[in-house]
């Protein structure tokens, strides 16, 4: 199957490197860590003219890259494990501050927003050796999922050039479905991570609520924001995670693989989309061969140790889990963005910024009027704050929600819950609102989720291989590492991740003339 290739002869290649695969070529010296990060920085100028995935690129990452393969050298002369992140390019979202790279959160009046510290996250991932490649573009503050900025424009999708890569975090994903690096970092506030994860065939992760620090990283929602990783297969994300995580969270052991345990996944039968429409119908199927696939396996002589069990859950639950009742009734963005951002805006980390508030980025005019959603205007006027008693009730709300999820679980004795992240295929461009997610409940409630690629639409003139879609599987709060056994073992049967097909064209800015806080 023909995929992205090098625009450059000679170059590394680099399409779907894995951490395991890209730590044996470097101690088996058959590459090195400049090869590598030249063939992404070529890569990048072949392809993002085309997708606008990203904002903007590390302008020392090749002095990075030197470093590391310095460090690569002492640690295989010396027969030395590399650190868990070695020499690993990541992309981030423009959310996550950056010491050496401005941070705008997409937002043209925030272009030239700089702080003299990294977000945690980013130190984290820092020490475990990573390089950070570059900054990805997102939906305008984060506040919904078409992936379109005043800053980045407009990010398409790799595999359908008409279609939106779902989002906030679709520059990210987008990024890494077209290898422009090997793993990424998104946030989540409602759907950010899954979604475009869904809409761009790799693996994204919404960890448990307080389990990988927010500080540092532009905010939409103190009640449901998270930061979690993304990546083409769910081993590199599950190790991307085990770096993100804090410290100070005391994890329980987790086996390494579940065979010889019994498995019993819910079926939310309620968010599959209506059967009685052609493409909710086809998404619906493509769910339901993906878990026919998995429990085949499950029954086989091979993984005869495991067995797997469906439930399907009934269709209504009390209180209600509607995904539309639960954007209208219990979502808190409205009410904590303003509060949020303006705290963030005034941290003592930031070096320079040009505005200090909320209101003051409204009054400037400077960003993407089209791209906002109510949250912006609302989230502005006096009748949505943390003090207004509809916030209150919201939380109330929220706590009643949490209640019913623990108690499904219990009462079913379930590991997890499954369906498709999404009932309709990502929007074409020209939307500023994906419908139907189903992200909200993990959002709310706190629990981790993944969404792994499930396979495709029906191949099309701009859609060659397809529309990919994805299954999202849903875990009790703190069982990160449980639901990553379950997601690794969907993933290695289902096999849902193609690779796009893409032509490139070669933009005017080469490899040695990306400058960092420069528009690519």
């Amino acid at each position: 199957m023909p995929g992205l290739s090098s625009p450059i002869d000679n170059q590394a290649d680099i399409q779907e490197f894995t951490i395991a695969s890209f730590h044996l070529a470097l101690r088996n010296q058959t590459t090195t860590c400049t090869e590598i990060i030249t063939a992404y920085l070529a890569r990048i100028s072949e392809y993002n003219h085309t997708l606008k995935a990203l904002i903007t690129v590390n302008k020392n990452a090749l002095d990075y890259a030197r470093q590391k393969d310095a460090e690569t050298t002492h640690l295989v002369q010396n027969d030395l494990p590399f650190p868990p992140l070695h020499a690993i390019p990541i992309i981030l979202k423009d959310t996550y501050t950056t010491k050496d790279m401005p941070t705008t959160s997409g937002v043209k009046a925030l272009k030239s927003l700089q702080t003299s510290t990294d977000a945690v996250v980013v130190s984290k991932l820092r020490a475990a050796g990573a390089i950070i490649l570059a900054k990805a573009n997102l939906h305008e503050f984060s506040l919904e999922g078409a992936t379109i900025s005043s800053l980045g424009g407009q990010t398409r999708n790799p595999y359908d050039l008409t279609r939106t890569p779902g989002g906030s975090s679709g520059g990210t994903a987008a990024a890494l479905a077209a290898n422009f690096g090997l793993l990424g970092c998104g946030g989540d506030t409602v759907n950010s991570l899954r979604s475009p994860a869904s809409a761009c065939s790799i693996v994204g992760f919404r960890p448990s609520k307080g389990v990988v620090s927010k500080e540092g990283v532009f905010p939409v929602s103190e009640t449901q924001d998270v930061a979690g990783p993304m990546g083409r297969v769910v081993s590199d994300v599950r190790t991307l995670f085990d770096v993100m995580r804090d410290d100070d969270i005391k994890v329980p052991p987790s086996p390494s693989e579940i065979k010889g345990k019994h498995l019993r996944i819910g079926v939310l039968t309620s968010y599959f989309g209506d059967f009685n429409i052609p493409e909710s119908a086809m998404i619906n199927q493509t769910i339901l061969n993906a878990l026919q696939k998995v429990q085949t396996s499950s029954s086989s002589p091979s993984k005869s140790t495991l067995t797997l069990e469906f439930i399907h859950l009934p269709q209504s639950q009390t209180p209600t889990w509607d995904v539309p009742t639960l954007r209208s009734n219990l979502d808190t963005q409205s009410f904590e963005f303003r509060t949020v951002l303006d705290s963030f805006l005034q941290s003592p980390s930031i070096q320079y910024t040009p505005h200090t508030s909320l209101s003051s980025i409204a009054k400037s005019g400077d960003y993407h009027e089209a791209a906002l959603t109510p949250v912006f205007h609302q989230t502005l006027t006096a009748e949505f704050t943390p003090s207004s008693p509809e916030y209150r009730a919201r939380l109330q709300r929220i706590g009643e929600l949490k209640a019913s999820v623990a108690a499904c679980f219990e009462e079913n004795a379930l590991d997890a819950l499954v369906y498709p992240h999404q009932r309709q295929l990502v929007v074409e461009v020209g939307s500023m609102v994906q419908p139907g997610r189903n992200g909200i409940l993990a959002a709310l409630t706190g629990c981790p989720a993944i969404c792994i690629p499930a396979g495709f639409s029906s191949p099309s003139e701009s859609a060659p291989l397809g529309v990919p879609i994805g299954l999202e599987l849903m875990g009790r709060p703190g069982g990160d590492d449980r639901l990553f056994d379950i997601a690794e073992m969907f993933e290695s049967v289902i096999q849902g991740r193609r690779q796009p097909e893409l032509q490139g064209r070669r933009s005017h800015v080469g490899p040695a003339d990306i400058y960092f806080g420069t528009k690519l």
